[in-house]
């Protein structure tokens, strides 16, 4: 596995091939570019790479304009110690953006998602009809135009979820928290009503503590006081219910067509 590194400072860059090492002992550090003019030049040269370490801020300016610049192709894993760049960085190819400093266990995860992307390019690769570049762009793609993500923190780790990843948010202990679909919660900076709409019509507010995903929704089922009781696909021990006011409304958003 080709590796490009970009970083300034010295000591970062080696720390992080030595991360690198321990994490992906297979992996190549093929270069360590250390400013905006080389990098252009280097990714100029188009060279054959398949991923990139990144600092933002470099002596002479925002790796971002090597990447602006210069048709890179090779997913881009962002490294700072600031979080203000988050949005900028996905515009990119940026598949991941971790915060300094750089952890085992952040690379680890980073390694596994470049290799989930690799595994969804080989399974429609055969049926797109274009290269492993196209398709590996039109990948990076649904994730950078998805306007629907919500950002989250886990440790070191800044997370876009997108809305098809997210199955629940709820209100606990007056703190909002996430859920995605294989049961991950994450605390996040919004309130309910932030995320009612910036999500859209695919969730619907349950209640003043619940807002739902249609998919995440098994089945529903009256209780004995008219209201609806939701079962959902993941595990989620607290019940949730709509009330018998908002019942009939609930339905008709179950059956509406423009929804999924």
């Amino acid at each position: 596995m080709r590796i490009v590194i970009v970083e300034d400072e010295i000591l970062a860059a080696e720390d992080l091939a030595q991360t690198l090492q321990q994490v992906l002992p297979q992996s190549e550090i093929i270069k360590h570019v250390q400013s905006v003019h080389e990098g252009l030049v280097f990714f100029g040269s188009d060279p054959k790479i398949d991923l990139i370490f990144s600092d933002i801020q470099l002596g002479d300016g925002l790796s971002f304009q090597i990447f602006k610049d210069v048709n890179v192709t090779a997913p881009i894993v962002f490294c700072t110690a600031y979080d203000n760049y988050l949005l900028e960085a996905f515009k990119t190819n940026g598949i991941d953006y971790i915060l300094k400093p750089i952890s085992n266990s952040a690379v680890a995860q980073t390694i596994q998602k470049y290799f989930g992307l690799q595994r969804q390019l080989s399974q429609v690769i055969s049926n797109a009809g274009m290269g492993e570049e196209g398709v590996y762009s039109t990948l990076l793609g649904q994730m950078q135009t998805n306007n629907n993500a919500v950002i989250v923190y886990h440790h070191d780790r800044i997370i876009p979820l997108s809305s098809e990843e997210i199955a629940l948010c709820y209100i606990e202990y007056e703190n909002v928290f996430i859920k995605t679909f294989d049961a991950k919660e994450y605390a996040v900076n919004k309130s309910l009503d932030d995320l009612e709409k910036l999500l859209g019509i695919g969730f619907f507010r349950a209640n003043r503590q619940n807002l739902v995903n249609r998919k995440a929704l098994r089945h529903a089922s009256y209780t004995l006081s008219r209201k609806l009781s939701l079962e959902f696909c993941m595990t989620h021990e607290a019940k949730v219910y709509v009330s018998r006011e908002k019942a009939s409304v609930f339905l008709r958003w179950l059956e509406a067509k423009d929804i999924m």
